[in-house]
């Protein structure tokens, strides 16, 4: 059987060997050891300077100038007309 060990990388770049221990709650001595090596390298770098990810144009463009708008993007149609009738 295959089984996938998930965890997370060490956070510094090296060769780090893990000790992993298969241990068998039903057999007497099938209890095995494996070293398993691993090469961690250096994270690359994540972008954080993208034109997608530009958003302060199109937030003055749907605001009029000096008028900031109270309702929520996240506001029903039903909040709208009760704070109308206010």
């Amino acid at each position: 059987e295959e089984v996938q060990l998930k965890f997370t990388a060490p956070r510094w770049p090296g060769v780090y060997i893990f000790a992993v221990c298969l241990r068998s709650d039903s057999y007497l001595g099938f209890d095995q050891t494996h070293d398993i090596k691993l090469d961690v390298k250096e994270a690359p770098e994540v972008p954080v300077d993208h034109p997608q990810w530009d958003l302060s144009g199109e937030e003055e463009e749907s605001k009029p100038e000096g008028e900031p708008s109270d309702i929520s993007e996240f506001a029903t149609d039903e909040d709208v007309d009760d704070e109308d009738d206010e």
